[in-house]
This record gives structure tokens, C-alpha cells and sequence, in this order.
């Protein structure tokens, strides 16, 4: 039994029709529901999940199921990987938040590029029966970098009030074994190939720099976002970029989100941007998609059938590529969604 936490939400509804897709027994509750009894894995899809993450997290596992999360909120995950980790080992069981576009695709893609990087092999199999080596340890990579970048970009109700709510906080970004502000305006240049091409990034408060350190070594970690390909806009995001920081989460108050119509969502495309360097040597792997809500639930969907299916392997807090194999994993998903990935490794 897999039970998913806001059921009558954008990304909930979603869930629970890959689940039933899948022939998985699944039942959707609201968002006050705590009545976890029977389930083998929870899915919370109730944002802003700053508000939902812990109280449902701390249920799934006082019931004795497997908790994921939809979430990439980088202040959300950290969080959680401070607080409960110790919880989670004590019974047993695995926590997965942040399993989404970010930054379940971000991390896999990540560790993928660092594995080619370090010479580690592939696995033919998805999910990891025994712990995940931290990649690099001898010799740390000198930057990861991974970028989302969207057209046509569509926000749900919910994810606008997730953005919101980071009103008058700083991206944190990895640096040299521990975590530091972003630099306000930080940018670059990726090319995320065919429909996006060249675009200019900014630093962005993306899961990646909370996750990736915990299974690749790493001097620097930093997520970078575009919205748009207009040279003009990407200069004010940078603007605005420096300037969020600086306002008071009050403000946060006075915003609105609001309810874009449901055929509105399929006509996001992004593309995920990991790129990992050593020296002169790099690699980088980009995943391809559209409909930002149905590929994440995808993502949440396949990664709690997996949990719910295995019968060992690592517990307590996880990063994706702590539980998964990245290749076989990312290929597996992609296969679900429709993703398409191109690797490049020089």
C-alpha cells in the first residue's frame, strides 16, 4: 500500500494515476490526514512542503513506512537531512525527499557524469542493494554544476507559494566540505541543446548542493536556473536575483499565487543541465522533457515503487543516487516520462 498525502492536488492526482497505471494499490488522503496504518511508503504532495514535510515525515515513520517527497526546496531539505536522519536509521526505513524534476533528475545525472569521470563502472540494475560509494573521495572534482532550464515555464498555485515563501533567503551553494551563500548574481553559460540552446543561468537555491556532496566529492556545488532566453529578462533575473535576499519575508504576505488552467502545464519544456569537472577533464549529461508536474510524478511514483518493492539496502535520509544507480535509474525514469538524455562525456 502506497499512500500519497494531497491526492487532490496538481502533482497528488498525478501520482495516483501512475500508481494505478502501474497496478500498484495506492490510496490518496488530504492534507490533515495522519492515518498512515497499512502503508509501505508515503508520498507527500501537500506544499509548501516548508509546511508539510516534517509533520507527515515524522508520521510515515511512526507508522513504519518509507517516506518520499516531491520537493526540491533547498532550505526543505536541508532541514530534513539535519533533523531526521536518525529517526529514519533507528526504524529502519528510508526517507527520499526532493523526488522530482529537482532534483531527483539533477542528482542522478550528476552522479552519472561523475561516475564516467572517475572511471566507476555502470550497473545493469537500478536499485542499490548495498551502500553508495561517495564518488571522488581521493581526489575531489573541482565543480558541479547543474542548471534547469525551462521554456513556456507554467508554476502551479503551490509551487508559486514555495517560491514565495524563499522571499528574503539566500541560495546556498557547496564549497570545499561546507555549505555557504550562493554568490547573489551568480551566472554562466550552458547549452542545453535543441529547443533551448545557449542560454545564461543564474544561481539558483536548487536541492543539488544539498544532495550531490553526500555522494560525490566535490570544491563546489552550485544550482543555476533560466526561465527564458530573452538576453534582456535573463539580465533582470539576475537583478532580481541579487536582490531577493534583501527583502523582507514579509513581503512573502502580500503575494497571490495563482491557478493556471491544467492543459496550461503540458506546455513547460526543460531541460536538466549536470556537468562535472576535474582538471581538464569534464563530463556532462543532459536530460530532456516537458510537463514539469507529470514527470515529476513519475519520478516520486517509480522511486516509492522501488522502496516499496526492495527487501534491503541503505536506510535513514537519502540522497536518489544513495538508493539508486544513476545510468540504469535515469533511463528507467526517462523510459516512464518520455525524457530523452544525452550524455557527453570528453
Amino acid at each position: 500500500m502506497i499512500v500519497v498525502v494531497g491526492a487532490g492536488g496538481v502533482v497528488g492526482r498525478r501520482v495516483c494515476e501512475e500508481l494505478a497505471n502501474a497496478g500498484v494499490p495506492g490510496r490518496g488522503v488530504g492534507r490533515e490526514d495522519r492515518s498512515f496504518d497499512g502503508a509501505r511508503v508515503v508520498i507527500d504532495c501537500a506544499g509548501p512542503l516548508r509546511d508539510t514535510a516534517s509533520p507527515v515525515l515524522t508520521a510515515a515513520l511512526a507508522a513504519g513506512a518509507h517516506y518520499v517527497d516531491v520537493g526540491g526546496e533547498q532550505a526543505v531539505l536541508r532541514e530534513l537531512y539535519e533533523r531526521h536522519d536518525s529517526t529514519a536509521r533507528r526504524a529502519g526505513l528510508v526517507a527520499l525527499p526532493g523526488a522530482g524534476v529537482d532534483c531527483t533528475l539533477g542528482d542522478l545525472a550528476t552522479a552519472w557524469a561523475a561516475a564516467h569521470l572517475v572511471g566507476m563502472p555502470e550497473d545493469a540494475q537500478p536499485v542499490r542493494t548495498t551502500p553508495a560509494p561517495r564518488l571522488a573521495e581521493d581526489r575531489p572534482l573541482d565543480e558541479v554544476c547543474v542548471s534547469y532550464v525551462f521554456d513556456d515555464l507554467v508554476l502551479s498555485a503551490g509551487s508559486q507559494r514555495a517560491l514565495f515563501g524563499a522571499v528574503g533567503t539566500r541560495a546556498l551553494a557547496w564549497r570545499r566540505d561546507r555549505w555557504e551563500p550562493a554568490r547573489a548574481g551568480e551566472h554562466r553559460r550552458v547549452n542545453a541543446g535543441r529547443p533551448f540552446g545557449e542560454r545564461d543561468v543564474v544561481a539558483y537555491a536548487g536541492g543539488d548542493a544539498i544532495t550531490v556532496p553526500r555522494h560525490v566529492a566535490a570544491n563546489s556545488v552550485t544550482s543555476f536556473i533560466s526561465t527564458t532566453r530573452n538576453p534582456a529578462a535573463s539580465g533582470a533575473l539576475r537583478l532580481l536575483a541579487r536582490a531577493l535576499p534583501l527583502v523582507p519575508r514579509t513581503a512573502a504576505e502580500l503575494l497571490a499565487p495563482f491557478a493556471p488552467p491544467e492543459a496550461d502545464f503540458a506546455r513547460t519544456q526543460f531541460a536538466v543541465v549536470a556537468q562535472v569537472r576535474r582538471g581538464f577533464a569534464a563530463a556532462q549529461i543532459v536530460v530532456r522533457g516537458r510537463d514539469l508536474y507529470r514527470t515529476t510524478a513519475v519520478i516520486a511514483a517509480w522511486c516509492a515503487r522501488q522502496l516499496a518493492e526492495r527487501s534491503g539496502g541503505a536506510v535513514g535520509m537519502r540522497a536518489p543516487a544513495e538508493l539508486f544507480h544513476p545510468a540504469p535509474a535515469l533511463r528507467a525514469i526517462a523510459q516512464l516520462a518520455d525524457l530523452a538524455i544525452e550524455p557527453s562525456f570528453g
